[in-house]
């Protein structure tokens, strides 16, 4: 449980994190989850430096803990020593959700396959990951399960192939579709419930830089027991849910709508109630296939 502190540069899409930890679970974590983003200490430039340690002493002992730091600063709460590789997630999550301002970020899945990419949104609980883990096991290529990073000038979507953060029930509905190791201990009692953490296949990690265009956008709700409802989206509706999901429209400004508008006019937007995840992939497989009168982005 207690080593010494180490560091590791891990290479994730465009980003370059320092992670230094002195918690024996964080060094399994990233052996086992990121092993094919590990990088060597001669790396020229770190974007971000962010660290995962112990608590104070006495907590080392009595309900041990752990705290996540960004530039030695710390912007949450400790957290029990058994969700320290959730802390991680959400922590890298949080610095690039309120650093990488180059990009419009939306919080949503983004995936790509045949070239075209998809960007999955929905609200905590719809069923978001969920689906985003089934079609990254189906050859879909994984770009983020939580943040579309869209760039402001071009509109191509940027991937970081990150583990996926699987909650409470669909830990055991993904089970079938990945190889066991893949799976990250659970942490149970986080402000999120049960949570596992799933590590994309390979081929995602390996083109993680790759961009994609964006082609659909998708608003998404698991109703367990029904038939698949499916329905086009107006642009408006789907400009107001692309803003009201941006977690930093407020800071781009007017770039930032210049940059959604021109997101939405791209692209087909459309909502889907689910049930059944092979009915699913194939609705959005015709629907990406067989509409091509999307407008180009200028």
């Amino acid at each position: 449980m207690f080593l010494k502190t180490e560091k590791h540069l891990l290479k994730v899409g465009d980003f370059t994190f320092e992670i230094e930890s002195n918690v024996s679970s964080i060094h399994d974590y990233l052996f086992k989850h990121y092993q094919h983003n590990l990088c060597h200490h001669d790396d020229p430039f770190i974007d971000f430096s962010i660290s995962i340690k112990h608590g104070t002493w006495l907590r080392r002992f009595l309900k041990p803990q752990v705290e996540f730091f960004f530039n030695h600063l710390k912007p949450f709460k400790p957290l029990p020593l058994d969700q320290a590789h959730a802390l991680l997630e959400w922590g890298m999550n949080w610095v690039i959700s309120t650093q990488a301002h180059q990009y419009l970020i939306i919080h949503a899945a983004s995936l790509e396959k045949n070239g075209k990419g998809i960007i999955i949104s929905a609200p905590s609980g719809s069923g978001k990951s969920t689906l985003c883990a089934y079609l990254a096991s189906q050859g879909w290529r994984l770009l983020s399960d939580e943040l579309a990073l869209i760039d402001i000038q071009t509109l191509e979507m940027h991937g970081m192939a990150r583990p996926m953060n699987l909650k409470n029930q669909s830990i055991e509905v993904m089970r079938p579709y990945y190889d066991q190791t893949s799976f990250s201990k659970v942490a149970v009692d986080t402000h999120k419930g049960t949570v596992c953490l799933l590590r994309p296949p390979f081929e995602s990690t390996k083109n993680a830089q790759q961009t994609a265009f964006p082609r659909l956008l998708v608003f998404v709700n698991y109703t367990p027991k029904e038939k698949m409802f499916i329905e086009p989206i107006d642009k408006p509706t789907a400009l107001t849910e692309v803003i009201q999901n941006s977690f930093n429209f407020g800071m781009l400004n007017t770039i930032g709508f210049q940059c959604a508008k021109k997101l939405v006019k791209t692209c087909d937007a459309v909502y889907i109630e689910y049930s059944d995840f092979e009915a699913c992939e194939l609705a959005l497989t015709e629907y990406m296939e067989e509409n091509n009168h999307c407008e180009q982005a200028s």
